[in-house]
């Protein structure tokens, strides 16, 4: 079995601790988590320390981690940590809920993490390190790109553009052929009609 470490010990990594269940070919080694108690145990698992740890996890032949750190608007936490990863060598492998529908004629790239009931539609690129929760639907030839993060039940509709390190709030409406800059946050039920700029933050009907 390939041994796998969780970056992450929030709510997000329990989802990710049962979607890896759901696959035969991984054993969880830990997690590392510089806010909970060492030796404190989530689902099971037990908190190893920080990722201060990675290293010496990494010459004790784990090779494989997952960024499991979520947030409630754009930030670069995700980034770091699986930059930080990628350079001591771990693989990234993408896990993907096999309750989700991924169109064979989508693309995902390394890191990604797909949840339950998700849907990416054919023509869509999905970058490095992003994360799409429950629920969410990418529609055709949309590009979501590295370090962005979709929440619950987001919509984009066809051709639309994700930046870099964005975040888009739950249940939040990008219509068709929008372009979102990098680091913009979406509130949740928002509706974005227009283009977004890099670094703004938007929320309403229509988003502004």
């Amino acid at each position: 079995m390939k041994k796998i470490v969780l970056i992450g010990g929030g709510g997000l990594a329990r989802i990710l601790l049962d979607l890896i269940r759901t696959f035969t070919e991984y054993e969880i080694v830990g997690i590392l988590d510089s806010q909970l108690k060492v030796g404190q145990v989530i689902q099971g698992v037990s908190v190893l320390g920080s990722d201060d740890l990675l290293s010496k996890l990494y010459a004790s032949d784990v090779r494989n981690a997952c960024v499991a750190v979520g947030g409630i608007k754009a930030d670069n936490n995700r980034k770091m940590l699986y930059e930080k990863a990628r350079h001591i060598g771990f693989a990234m492998p993408s896990l993907i809920h096999p309750q989700a529908i991924i169109s064979k004629g989508s693309e995902i790239r390394e890191g990604v993490c797909i949840m339950a009931g998700a849907i990416i539609q054919t023509g869509s690129s999905i970058g490095e390190n992003v994360l799409i929760y429950s629920g969410a639907i990418v529609e055709h030839e949309c590009q979501i790109r590295k370090n962005s993060h979709i929440c619950p039940g987001s919509i984009l509709s066809g051709g639309c553009i994700i930046g870099e390190n964005s975040y888009i709030g739950a249940g939040a409406t990008v219509i068709q052929g929008i372009k979102i800059g990098n680091n913009v946050t979406v509130g949740a039920g928002s509706v974005v009609i227009s283009d977004l700029s890099d670094g703004v933050t938007v929320k309403g009907v229509p988003a502004k």
